[in-house]
């Protein structure tokens, strides 16, 4: 391993040095005369340096900057979940990018990795019944703002609840029907529209 690690620095600190990148030779801990040395070496001695038994490198582990990278990659893994999980729910285009800023092009580049394919046309209205069941999974699992992550999932359990029973019940259409049914609330209509009541 170390012979490696040697070499796997040598490299690095080389390819700085080609690009005038002497300040990241230091970052690494390498003194002025040292990199000096470093860039005067021809290549059979670069070879007998990189390949020394001898460790001229330690590892450090800054357990605090490895934590906050534990931590984001857990962070991130988990929106690209919800992201996989909303396209696997029939979540449209407009969806995406309103929830995760996708382009038309990430979400078709998502689906065809995915295996997911959109039919094409314009998606059924949901009948009286299907409205009414989607706005009663909705008021158990309401959450304030319909701009949030926590009202996406919301969204997505309900379409979930919901799926086996109404054919063709997507996320899209469950988010479009809340927020009419949450629109028509605000604005006080005497009749909203079915299932909103």
């Amino acid at each position: 391993m170390v012979p490696s690690l040697n070499y796997d620095v040598l490299t690095d600190v080389l390819h700085a040095l080609k690009e005038g990148n002497i300040r990241y030779c230091e970052s690494l801990g390498f003194t002025f005369d040292e990199i000096n040395a470093l860039d005067q070496l021809s290549l059979d001695e670069l070879f007998i340096v990189s390949r020394a038994t001898a460790p001229f490198v330690s590892i450090t582990v800054r357990h605090d900057v490895l934590h906050h990278l534990l931590a984001q990659a857990r962070q991130e893994y988990r929106h690209q979940q919800v992201i996989n999980r909303a396209i696997h729910l029939g979540g449209s285009i407009a969806l995406l990018k309103h929830y995760f800023g996708l382009t038309s092009n990430e979400v078709c580049l998502r689906r065809r990795l995915l295996g997911v394919s959109v039919p094409y046309g314009r998606t059924p209205e949901p009948d009286e019944k299907t409205d009414a069941a989607i706005w009663l999974q909705w008021q158990q699992r309401r959450v304030e703002n319909l701009e949030s992550p926590a009202a996406l999932i919301a969204m997505m359990q309900v379409t979930e609840s919901l799926m086996p029973k109404p054919e063709g019940l997507s996320l899209t259409t469950v988010w479009k029907r809340i927020v009419l049914c949450e629109q028509d609330i605000i604005a006080n209509r005497r009749t909203p529209h079915a299932g909103c009541d």
